[in-house]
């Protein structure tokens, strides 16, 4: 069966920034019809609620969540909901990057890097 016809990649965006939200959703949704927005969270509490009821199968998760720190949700977003983590966020430190990793996210993209790097994150994601 082609990819053409396989389901598009459904993905959460978690991040309190709106032109962030608004920008992000712009870059995966010029990737339909193999991508596609799930859903917008600007806060942990958003993100739990979303990932139990839309199941993406990709969220893009910020670090700094409006004084939230977006890692701690990591491993209650991975038990609630089956779908991969890629972090995605100004803080590009190693040592946030190895911390994101240890905690189960499947990738990590600045938000500096080109947007092709974050697409290509989210492909990998999902295997």
């Amino acid at each position: 069966m082609s990819s053409v016809f396989a389901p598009p990649i459904e993905v959460l965006l978690v991040d309190d920034q709106r032109a962030i939200l608004s920008g992000v959703t712009a870059l995966i949704e010029s990737e339909a019809p193999h991508m596609r927005v799930a859903g917008h969270a600007r806060c942990g509490r958003q993100a739990l609620e979303l990932a139990r009821s839309a199941r993406p199968h990709v969220i893009v998760l910020d670090v700094d969540l409006g004084g939230e720190d977006g890692l701690d949700l990591i491993p209650l977003l991975l038990g609630c909901c089956s779908a991969a983590i890629v972090v995605f966020t100004c803080l590009a430190e190693p040592c946030v990057r190895l911390r994101a990793l240890r905690l189960g996210a499947a990738g990590f993209v600045a938000k500096t890097a080109p947007g092709e790097e974050l697409i290509a994150a989210i492909r990998g994601a999902t295997g």
